[in-house]
């Protein structure tokens, strides 16, 4: 019944009646959530055309920078998992957000964004394309900063500040804190020389480490902070086995294959049994740097029971059904049913991850969608990209 609704909108693309509706109930929440406290206000836009852009972390990143916007909301992209639900599309579309494929090239976005600045709109990027895992920054896409360049309106970066602890990605809870919202001096294409020179200073306004975000944007508190941490921490520190890491009680850090105990603060911090602080990104960092190890013969990952999902040309989800799936050292191969996919590791030319849990495979042919509920989605795609670069398994550590 819902499934074709969409709300009316005025000549600048947005419902007003949805935009008030969102201030009196998503603003809200993100204000009492995460406190947000705007720097430099002079540099907020109020209307358009403009671009803003930012670090991402958080799910509320959207929201926390229309805060202060009261008259109109921005517009924007918004990964595509996300209007494949309802509610969310509906509300989505009645703003003028449109939905993109994460990395992946679509003209037609190119399209919508000019129809945007043509209705003078405030248009979000983030042109990470994706959330940070790490609170690191992400190299910025290059068709994104180009867009910046050829369209030559304002461009406003904001540097939000306790995003990342503020809800870590692969945590289960968010932790109250107070987000500090740097609005950074507007930046015009017409006063550089040449692309090169204003592409890096687009990327060196949102290169900062978020995990060592200024001590008033850390949260004091919060619950269970460690509920998640096996979706990040996806091999155990020290024996590098996959899955041993867990938390018994949301609180500690734990491993099956090796003495590892920590307690978790709420600023994503380890503590041992001695008091002595530890850094989660070190332990993730040790993660990546170790080789990768066959479970057996030439298979470096399985996942039985995952749900399997094709999107198809009109970018609809469709449900395949339940499939096993193992990656190989060669190939992705995925059973479902009748069903039967077997991708080679080169052929796939982009990996996303929907919320925390849903791989995206782009080949050339179709786009898969793998559940992985229950494994990490990020060991996951960090093994195909590894994969995809030559880098070779070992049969142990």
């Amino acid at each position: 019944m819902t499934d074709g609704f969409t709300f009316s909108k005025n000549d600048r693309g947005f419902s007003e009646k949805s935009f008030a509706f969102l201030r009196k109930t998503i603003i809200p929440t993100a204000k009492y959530l995460f406190k947000p406290r705007i720097t430099n206000p002079e540099n907020l836009p109020q209307t358009g055309p403009c671009f803003i852009y930012g670090n991402h972390s958080n799910y509320f990143d959207p929201f926390l920078i229309n805060v202060n916007m009261f008259k109109e909301p921005t517009a924007g992209v918004m990964t595509r998992d996300q209007f494949h639900k309802t509610i969310p599309r509906i509300f989505m579309d009645s703003i003028g957000i449109v939905p993109t494929s994460k990395y992946v090239p679509e003209p037609g976005i190119i399209r919508s964004v000019m129809k945007m600045i043509d209705q003078n709109r405030m248009i979000v990027i983030f042109p990470e394309g994706g959330r940070r895992w790490d609170g690191k920054p992400k190299p910025l896409i290059e068709t994104t900063l180009k867009l910046f360049w050829k369209m030559n309106i304002p461009v406003h970066p904001v540097q939000i500040h306790g995003s990342y602890l503020g809800w870590p990605r692969w945590a289960d809870h968010y932790r109250k804190c107070s987000m500090e919202l740097r609005f950074m001096d507007p930046l015009h294409a017409s006063d550089f020389d040449c692309y090169e020179e204003f592409a890096r200073l687009c990327r060196n306004q949102i290169e900062f480490d978020e995990y060592h975000s200024p001590i008033d944007t850390r949260p004091p508190q919060s619950k269970k902070p460690a509920a998640g941490v096996e979706r990040f921490l996806y091999r155990c520190p020290k024996t590098g086995e996959n899955g041993a890491v867990y938390s018994p009680d949301g609180e500690r850090v734990c491993s099956r294959t090796s003495a590892m105990s920590y307690r978790m603060t709420a600023s994503s911090r380890l503590v041992d049994a001695d008091g002595e602080e530890h850094s989660l990104i070190d332990l993730f960092e040790r993660i990546n740097q170790m080789p990768m190890v066959f479970m057996k013969d030439d298979l470096l990952l399985e996942k039985s029971g995952a749900e399997l999902y094709k999107i198809d040309e009109n970018h609809k989800l469709v449900n395949v059904g339940r499939s096993n799936t193992e990656l190989r050292k060669d190939v992705l191969k995925i059973f479902s049913g009748s069903d039967h996919f077997e991708i080679p590791i080169q052929d796939i030319q982009y990996t996303s991850i929907e919320q925390n849990h849903k791989l995206t495979v782009t080949t050339t042919e179709s786009t898969l969608q793998i559940n992985l509920e229950g494994q990490s989605a990020l060991q996951w795609q960090r093994y195909i990209r590894r994969l995809n670069k030559g880098e070779n398994a070992v049969k142990s550590i």
